[in-house]
């Protein structure tokens, strides 16, 4: 008994994990949102708590995920909260650590311009900003080139400060270093920052790249300069092509080659390495694909080492993959190495286009071969003369043991009547083991398809009791009400999705009228408008939703479970 205490706290312990913090932008208005990020390096089911980041931000959601990797027969999880926040003020905001157990993540510095920052200025004047893209409608994960800048006919401070700019789920690459130059408009000379970066969207839709910030200070009188680039709107459109390998590769150009040459033959026992290379240009490094071919019946490939190269040019990025690849034959005679094929998406022409490296033969000869000929090459020599007596020794004993063998003809045969029997013995029990896993395979899949039953039933009932209440709060123009219970509709009717707040409603939906209503909700809660809020259009919108489901959706007869017998 006196070691049940003990037992109790050990299992009360909290979970020990590494919480680390980061902002998506260091650097916004006082218009803007921020998005800030907390992993930890385990599995935790415990919420966190917010609360300290109420005193300098308004909290407009939050949402959780766990995040699973597999490698080595090991299983590692990650978990992640997303939270959107909106500064109240202007100036250097500190984000609190935030308690996660007995553990704590960092404290991270914001900056937030105010609001009465200029955007872009006018040509002409002393400061100002002029951005512009190479095309306004590009496909999803291809390259778009955003250039940027800055003219100054004043001088400057040198402790200025210029952002990237903000493409929501976007990969952003600065392309090389920032070069100055000097320009005469309007009859005033000006000094120009040039900065260009390689933008590729990963999201489809009409997107708003919010462009990059600049803030500095006047040399002449140390006055404090805040501009920021126009936003401009791109179109991002989906993939026209997908890969048989299920990778989408959207370029200007793209070539595949190796350093194979002209090899006709090698040996047993010896290894081969030779290398293939992707280049493309609009594509960054980590998006290019894996290039060795698959292995054969009589030899083994591996790739020895991975080299990605990324290079900049007036055409943006041009990436280059590189695999060293080692071949092991381990039988002799002919072999063929498969052909290396790649799909890509040729961008000048708007079309598919294939790149490939043909089949490769290969001889290898048998290892006996190889030391007979070193054998004969060098018999002059005293330790030549010595291998080849005792190659001869070798081949005696061989003889003799040969020989001993054919003698015992009979007890071979009773040996491998008993291994025949053997086999025949474990093949029964391999195949009664797979008869038994094959059912309780079946009996699992049972399992989980009365589990899923159920879970159909409970979320039917659920979303129809869910909708009244949202409908109830709709009809008393409850803004505050109706917001909670929209989420915990959604929730029901779309059960295979992870919602948590109005930004994955309006994901799920896909409805610009449902956004446009759901944005009305949110201003009237969280800006605290006096105006009476009216729901019967969002009712509506809701009403359409669940129309469009499939018809007898509700009275549709849920699967027959056969049972083992």
């Amino acid at each position: 008994m006196r070691k049940l205490p003990l037992v109790l706290n050990l299992i009360c312990l909290p979970v020990f994990a590494d919480v680390s913090a980061y902002l998506d932008r260091n650097t916004i208005t006082a218009q803007d949102r921020v998005r800030l990020t907390l992993e930890a390096d385990s599995r935790i089911q415990q919420e966190i708590d917010f609360s300290p980041l109420y005193r300098d931000f308004q909290f407009l959601g939050s949402k959780q995920l766990t995040l699973s990797s597999h490698a080595g027969g090991d299983s590692q999880y990650r978990t992640r909260w997303e939270v959107l926040l909106r500064p109240k003020s202007a100036g250097d905001i500190t984000v609190p650590p935030l308690l996660l157990g007995l553990e704590s993540s960092n404290s991270l510095q914001l900056k937030v311009l105010s609001g009465a920052a200029r955007e872009s200025g006018l040509q002409g004047e002393q400061v100002f900003i002029e951005a512009s893209l190479d095309t306004n409608e590009v496909y999803q994960d291809s390259q778009l080139i955003y250039t940027l800048r800055l003219y100054h006919a004043i001088e400057l401070l040198p402790d200025t400060q210029l952002t990237d700019p903000y493409l929501p789920g976007a990969l952003i690459k600065p392309l090389g270093e920032q070069t100055r130059s000097t320009q005469q408009l309007r009859g005033r000379n000006y000094s120009v920052i040039e900065q260009r970066y390689a933008l590729f969207p990963g999201q489809t839709g009409t997107l708003t790249l919010d462009g990059p910030i600049f803030e500095g200070r006047a040399k002449h009188d140390n006055s404090q300069i805040q501009l920021q680039a126009r936003p401009l709107e791109v179109a991002v459109i989906a993939p026209a092509y997908q890969s048989a390998r299920g990778y989408w590769l959207p370029a200007t150009t793209l070539t595949l080659d190796d350093d194979w040459q002209s090899r006709q033959t090698t040996s047993l026992g010896e290894s081969l390495s030779y290398s293939i290379s992707l280049t493309a240009t609009g594509l960054p490094a980590s998006r290019l694909p894996s290039l060795a071919p698959p292995a054969g019946a009589t030899f083994d490939l591996s790739v020895d080492s991975v080299e990605l190269v990324e290079d900049v040019s007036e055409r943006g990025l041009t990436s280059r993959r590189t695999e060293h690849i080692v071949l092991h034959p381990h039988k002799a005679g002919p072999l063929t190495l498969a052909p290396v094929d790649i799909t890509w998406w040729d961008l000048n022409t708007d079309s598919a286009r294939n790149v490939a490296l043909p089949e490769h033969p290969l001889q290898v000869q048998p290892r006996a071969r190889a030391v007979e000929a070193a054998l004969a090459l060098a018999p002059a020599t005293p330790a030549a003369r010595t291998e080849i007596d005792s190659a001869a020794v070798t081949a005696a004993s061989v003889a003799r043991l040969q020989q001993a063998l054919n003698e015992s003809r009979l007890l071979i045969g009773l040996l491998t009547v008993i291994s025949l029997i053997s086999s025949l013995g474990w093949l029964y029990t391999f195949n009664h083991l797979r008869q038994l896993r094959q059912e309780e395979r079946q009996q699992a899949q049972q399992e989980e398809m009365r589990r899923r039953r159920k879970l159909l039933m409970a979320h039917q009932m659920a979303e129809k009791n869910t909708f009244q209440a949202l409908a109830m709060a709709c009809q008393q123009n409850n803004a505050a009400v109706a917001k909670l219970r929209l989420v915990e509709w959604a929730q029901n009717f779309w059960p295979d999705q992870h919602i948590f707040n109005s930004e994955d409603i309006s994901d799920a939906a896909r409805s610009q009228t449902l956004d446009f209503l759901i944005l009305d909700l949110e201003q009237h809660v969280h800006q605290e408008d006096k105006a009476l809020w009216q729901g019967d259009l969002l009712l509506e919108a809701i009403e359409k939703l669940r129309d469009r489901r499939p018809e007898g959706y509700e009275e549709a007869p849920l699967p027959e479970l056969n049972f083992a017998s």
